[in-house]
């Protein structure tokens, strides 16, 4: 036997000890999740997103007057749920209200005030023909909700424009009755 032969057989036991230690070491620190490795957050349902959201950009679309964009405005402020502000970079969600005019054939009539014809012509009305309520959020521009109303149509103007507002308040109540069930 040779005198040196111990050593060899120590230094491979030292080895198959350091290893294993540094295995054991190493698993250890796979089993602790870093910070950056934790799993994200589950993403928000869109009745948690509408719910979290205080700050909201109005914005008016379509060709239609201002009268469903006035009453969704004055709604929101009174409702106090939503910081109306000023740029869709500072709102957590965008509330578009879309209003649709179109012309309707009118009345033919005459002018004349002997009896005789006159002119004729006819007299255009406009009328809205739908309006669109979509709230989508700001940053991702992912739609969370939309609705649509059809106001009913009137033959006078004022008629028209009392259809216009109720069928716009309709149509914000349900937006509010979302965010805000009813009874909760």
């Amino acid at each position: 036997m040779h005198p040196h032969s111990p050593a060899p057989l120590k230094i491979i036991l030292l080895l198959l000890l350091a290893s294993g230690l540094a295995g054991a070491i190493q698993q250890e620190q796979k089993q602790e999740p870093k910070p950056e490795e934790k799993p994200a957050a589950p993403p928000l349902s869109v009745s948690a997103r509408l719910a979290a959201a205080r700050t909201a950009f109005l914005k008016k679309t379509g060709n239609g007057d201002n009268a469903a964009y006035d009453v969704v405005s004055s709604t929101l402020e009174g409702w106090g749920r939503f910081a109306l502000v000023k740029s869709p970079d500072n709102a957590d969600i965008v509330i578009e209200i879309f209003s649709e005019s179109e012309n309707e054939g009118g009345i033919t009539a005459s002018a004349g005030s002997d009896g005789r014809r006159g002119r004729e012509g006819k007299i255009r009305q406009a009328t809205v023909s739908q309006i669109k309520l979509t709230v989508y959020d700001s940053k991702t521009k992912v739609p969370l909700w939309m609705g649509l109303e059809r106001p009913k149509s009137a033959m006078k103007k004022t008629d028209r424009e009392n259809n216009e507002v109720e069928a716009t308040e309709r149509l914000i109540q349900k937006f509010h009755d979302v965010v805000e069930p009813p009874g909760k």
